[in-house]
């Protein structure tokens, strides 16, 4: 009987030893049998002692998803918006892979399902078929029991119609809710209702949005309103129908019972627990003289217990609660309503407290076996079976590492009331009503093992028809899938076949058997496609890492344990593969997989992420770059490893490699930042990688131009941001370009590399396609679920999307048939897209027999001539580059091969005028100046335009001392030194603009010549003339005019008048003879460099107009001119300010 294979037997999960113990058939010598097990079971029970969890991390694999996603300030993901972004995808274009078109008004019928309808392209799904994904719901129609329904937590609801042999999607709604429940009506069982939401963390976890609805099978999904956006319902634990009344229907949520009377319609809270956490996680409901008596039990992480309601819901009571008590779950036997059990985990350490029975329907409860009372195997329920009995196994200490928080299920016998059933890890069965409990499967044994079960159950069912002797089918859902058994009460295993040192196994032990036949929920974080196309691998959660084949959608295999993460191959030789677990774990696998080493030699940091990063250069299998706080590269291939970048922000979330030059490289972080380096190979701790923060969110993805690495494109995983991002200066600055996306995490980003202005975006609800390098966007037209991209993968003219929930599909790509370039002078265009037949199948080859004649085809910068043959791997580095200043149609031909058929292709080519910017003709003389000189330089005479176009000079200053006209004169004075540049823009009649600056330098003024006033002004006017009014010019001398200029005249004495720098002397009050016929004031200039001028006295006679005489008799105001000379001031000593 074979026990474990090598797959199973990645021993090193944590630790990444380089050794693994291979079990084949057990043969005769039982001691070295023995010591070979002891040896893998020691090196994994290290493991779990410095990491204590079994296989997978599920809190720290749901935290990490959270983490990506989560925006700022929220405490929860906005899953409302998954629902909102489904009828957003609705109105959008649609784009075909089959036929290159976008469908405006896309009809889903185009792609039915059925397959019979494939117009837009179909997504080849590859599997694995056989290996599933953690599954919390699965129900048996009860009157067509071939019929089954089931879930998981990221792929949606799931349909058989024969009894598990295969499986259908039912993807309406979004997939990658978790859907935690599922209930059938039972006066309709095509009426279905799915609650979401995974409400067993300590902590908001993954947040679902309500309650679906089918009315047809799951044919069709709808949401129903009242539980949409509603906090009541964001996790939603169990979902039942009242047995008395068909339109009554219970839910335990997060925040207690609900209730409804109509369907669904309408709900009201029925019971809130009281300091729980993770709220009420399990409800059953038994019918007594016409009422619901109801049970729910709450609590997991902080103290619970389980409450009853005897009148639908009205009342309750506590009937269950004792100080330890962690998460409970509820099993009603279906032959005596009258006897429950109750399964409950130590809320400190979550092992098994106790269980616990009922024989008066709930009112009381006594314990059958606790954990004091309880022998070997009966403590275990909740705990990691051989590791409980590792000292009776081995002589090592027993280690529990439990999971009652996470994994817990009871179930009763349908036709035996004391046969009980409970799941942890491993699933037990009691045969004397609960008292003592014994394995019935066993984790670590091989997949094709009959007593293998996956790890951890989440859900028992029983067939419809069991009646213990002509029907004894029962079916489980755990991190696995589905599996089943059809002999439930065989015999339960001993501890010398739990601990696997013996050959005793006989055919009547409990036996089970995978029903994961297309059931395809596998939860890939990466994948990466083998040389040849035709097979792949990727890190799963749950299920280590898969590689699968073309030919074999049910067959894929595990060839590393543990939670798988990123993965690589080498091109040059397929054999040579890398993978990792989880934090700092990378291998390096020389045999394709079946022997693994760690491979991080060298890296001394920290800061990697639960699912870590990696990447091989496209061009160089020796080079990969792994990501930290910082980054790390080796050019050996994993043997070494040195530090690339400097500490970074924080952790790196995505690095990208160009394809056409290993020193090209961008990697992007947790906060949002981008580093880009372009001379990474000789990178190190001081290197910079010019940071730019493109949002607060996550990058989780890069990918450069395969043509020009300038251009990169980038993905936020985050809520609330932009998602896609590019940059055409190598990383300098970068604009947003959703340009009508829905606001959903964006996972993944590929650019086509025979047409790179195809782009195609994995999200969490699909795909989406630009044709246009992001300008506008299409959502998938050829019929992938609303599932979640972990990673897009371009192989030849196949995309293959391995997925968070829904495994792996591919499509073919339509290779656009292109005959005619469209080029602008001036610049330089790729081939790629034309080196194809006239079906889009790429040539192998190609020779040109005309070359262009106002351009160059050149072959990675050097010239082509006419017969050189170009194979398929250079086609990348084919372009077609006009003559300077050439415009105009060109055309040139090559002869194509495909095999043995030859093609002739003629391309015809326009090049397009363009409109060049102005041109510089020379570096602009700086200014030099001192404080207070007046500047004036005319740049107009060092640029020009190569069209002959007007020129117009503008500046949003940055220094406002300088301006410049629009014909190119920069003018302006400084009061203050500096040295800088003063910024300006050139623009021609087309609006072509080009950027420049001049320098400029100020120094302290050495010019000290002050201005002089001359002496004895007088100004004449009327009175009551109008404010404004000029009354002549001063008088004054400015020694140098080109050193300074006048800024200001000061006037002292008087505020009627006012001088302006031109000397101007000008009204701006009334001007009234009878107070005045004489105004008598002082003067002083300052000029630009800071110098005074002398201070004289000016005057300014009145005339009257209204016959006033001038005598000193009548009392005239405007007469006493003594009183303005005593209004002046006293005389100001002539001062310079140096």
């Amino acid at each position: 009987m074979k026990l474990l294979s090598p797959v199973s037997l990645a021993v090193a999960i944590a630790l990444g030893s380089a050794s693994y113990v291979a079990f084949n058939q057990l043969d005769d010598q039982a001691s070295t049998q023995y010591e070979l097990k002891k040896e893998y079971l020691d090196k994994k029970y290290e493991s779990k002692l410095f990491n204590p969890k079994r296989y997978d991390k599920p809190k720290e694999a749901l935290d990490f998803y959270i983490e990506q996603r989560l925006p700022i300030g929220l405490s929860s993901l906005p899953v409302e918006r998954y629902s909102q972004a489904i009828n957003q995808i609705k109105n959008m274009p649609h784009y075909s892979f089959k036929t290159l078109e976008v469908i405006e008004q896309y009809d889903p019928a185009l792609n039915a399902p059925d397959g019979e309808t494939q117009q837009l392209g179909d997504w080849q799904e590859l599997g694995p078929g056989n290996i599933g994904g953690r599954t919390r719901a699965l129900v048996v129609h009860p009157s067509s029991p071939e019929i089954m329904y089931a879930a998981g937590v990221a792929g949606g609801v799931w349909k058989s119609d024969n009894a598990g042999d295969s499986w259908q999607p039912l993807s309406d709604m979004a997939a990658n809710l978790a859907v935690t429940t599922i209930s059938l009506d039972p006066n309709n069982p095509d009426v279905i209702y799915a609650g979401t939401g995974e409400g067993f963390y300590n902590g908001d976890a993954l947040r679902g949005d309500g309650i679906f609805k089918s009315t047809d099978a799951g044919v069709t999904w709808e949401q129903i309103n009242s539980t949409a956006s509603n906090p009541d319902f964001h996790y939603t634990s169990k979902v039942i129908h009242s047995p008395t009344n068909e339109s009554t229907i219970y839910a335990s949520t997060r925040t207690g019972v609900m209730k409804s009377t109509d369907s669904g319609e309408s709900w009201e809270k029925v019971f809130t627990p009281v300091g729980t956490a993770a709220g009420c996680l399990d409800l059953s409901v038994i019918a007594n003289e016409g009422q619901d008596v109801l049970l729910t039990a709450c609590g997991s992480f902080l103290e619970g217990g389980v409450h009853r309601s005897t009148d639908n819901g009205s009342t309750w009571a506590a009937v269950l609660d004792f100080p330890t008590q962690g998460r409970t779950t509820l099993a009603v036997a279906p032959s005596d309503n009258n006897i429950i059990y109750a399964l409950a985990a130590n809320v400190n350490d979550y092992g098994m407290e106790a269980v616990y029975k009922s024989t008066d329907m709930g009112e009381t409860w006594t314990a059958t076996v606790t954990r004091e009372t309880a022998d070997d195997f009966s403590k275990l329920l909740l705990s990691n079976t051989v590791y409980g009995v590792f000292e009776q196994c081995f002589g090592s200490q027993n280690q529990f590492f439990n999971q009652g928080w996470y994994d817990n299920i009871i179930a009763v016998d349908p036709v035996n009331p004391d046969v009980v059933w409970t799941g942890g890890i491993d699933l037990f069965r009691s045969d004397d009503g609960g008292q003592s409990f014994a394995p019935t499967s066993i984790w670590w044994f091989d997949m094709d093992n009959p007593q293998y079960a996956h790890a951890d159950q989440h859900t028992i069912v029983f067939h419809p028809d069991y009646d213990g002797v002509n029907n004894t089918t029962m079916f489980v859902g755990n991190d696995g899938g589905v599996q089943k058994t059809s002999n439930p009460n065989g015999v339960r295993l001993n501890l010398e076949q739990v601990c696997g040192n013996t050959n005793d196994y006989p055919d009547s032990l409990v036996n089970w058997s995978t029903l994961n036949n297309g059931y395809a929920v596998t939860q890939f974080y990466h994948g990466t496609v083998k040389p040849d196309g035709s097979s792949y691998f990727g890190g799963t959660q749950d299920n280590g890492t898969l590689l699968g084949r073309d030919e074999g959608f049910n067959s894929w295999q595990e060839i590393n344990g543990g939670d798988g993460g990123w993965t690589a191959v080498d091109a040059n030789n397929p054999d040579i593969i890398f993978s990792e677990n989880t934090g700092l774990s990378l291998q390096k696998s020389l045999d394709n997989g079946r022997s693994w080493a760690r491979a991080t030699n060298g890296i001394t940091g920290d800061g990697f992420p639960f699912i870590t990063r990696f990447e091989m250069a496209p061009s160089d299998s020796n080079t990969l770059w792994i990501g930290g706080n910082q980054l790390w590269r080796t050019k050996d291939q994993a043997d070494n490893w040195v530090a690339g970048s400097p500490i970074l922000d924080s952790s790196v979330m995505s690095i990208a490699i160009s394809p056409s030059d290993t020193t090209a490289v961008a990697a992007g972080t947790r906060g949002g930042f981008i580093y880009v380096n372009y001379d990474a190979d000789n990178s190190g701790n001081d290197s910079n990688w010019n940071p730019k923060q493109l949002a607060a969110g996550t990058v989780s993805s890069i990918a450069f131009d395969p043509y020009d690495n300038k251009i990169i494109y980038a993905t936020i995983s985050t809520f609330g941001v932009s998602h896609i991002w590019k940059t055409i200066d190598g990383g300098d600055s970068w604009i947003a370009i959703d340009n009508g996306l829905p606001d959903i995490p964006a996972t993944s980003i590929v650019v086509d590399p025979v047409d790179n202005n195809r782009l195609i975006v994995g999200t969490d609800l699909g795909v989406f396609v630009s044709t246009n390098a992001g300008e506008s966007w299409f959502a998938d037209g050829s019929g992938l679920a609303n599932t979640q991209i972990a990673e897009l993968v371009i192989k030849d003219s196949e995309l293959f999307a391995f997925t968070h929930g829904r495994s792996v599909y591919k499509v073919d790509m339509a290779l656009p048939v292109a005959r005619e370039l469209n080029v602008n002078e001036d610049s330089e265009s790729t081939l790629t897209r034309f080196l194809v037949d006239d079906n889009g199948v790429r040539f192998d080859s190609i020779s040109f027999t005309t070359l262009p004649a106002s351009a160059k085809i050149l072959l990675d910068s050097v010239e082509v001539s006419v017969d050189d043959k170009i194979d398929s791997a250079d086609f990348a580095k084919l372009s077609y580059k006009p003559n300077e200043e050439f415009s105009g149609t060109d055309s040139f031909t090559f002869k194509g091969l495909v095999g043995e058929i030859e093609s002739d292709i003629e391309i015809g080519v326009k090049v397009n005028s363009i409109n060049d910017k102005p041109i510089q003709l020379a570096e602009i003389t700086p200014i030099e100046a001192e404080v207070g000189d007046v500047i004036s330089l005319d740049v107009a005479p060092f640029f020009s335009d190569i069209e002959n176009e007007k020129l117009t000079f503008t500046a949003e200053s940055n220094r406002n001392e300088l301006a410049i006209s629009p014909e190119g004169v920069i003018s302006g004075s400084f009061v203050d030194t500096f040295d800088g540049e003063f910024e300006f823009k050139v623009s021609d009649e087309s609006g072509a603009m080009l950027n420049a600056s001049v320098d400029v330098s100020i120094s302290p003024s050495t010019y000290f010549d002050a201005p002089e006033i001359e002496i004895g002004q007088t100004f004449f006017t009327d009175e009551n003339v109008a404010v404004g009014t000029v009354l002549g010019k001063l008088k004054f001398e400015l020694p140098n005019p080109d050193k300074a200029s006048i800024v200001r005249f000061n006037i002292y004495g008087n505020d009627t008048f006012r001088i302006d720098n031109e000397g101007n002397v000008i009204v701006q009050g009334e001007v009234d003879y009878e107070y005045t016929s004489l105004y008598t004031f002082t003067v002083q200039a300052e000029d630009s460099k800071g110098n005074l001028s002398n201070n004289p006295k000016v005057h300014v006679k009145v005339n009257d107009l209204r016959g006033n005489d001038d005598d000193d008799n009548d009392g005239d105001a405007g007469s006493l001119g003594w009183i303005a000379l005593l209004a002046s001031p006293l005389a100001f000593l002539r001062r310079r300010r140096k």
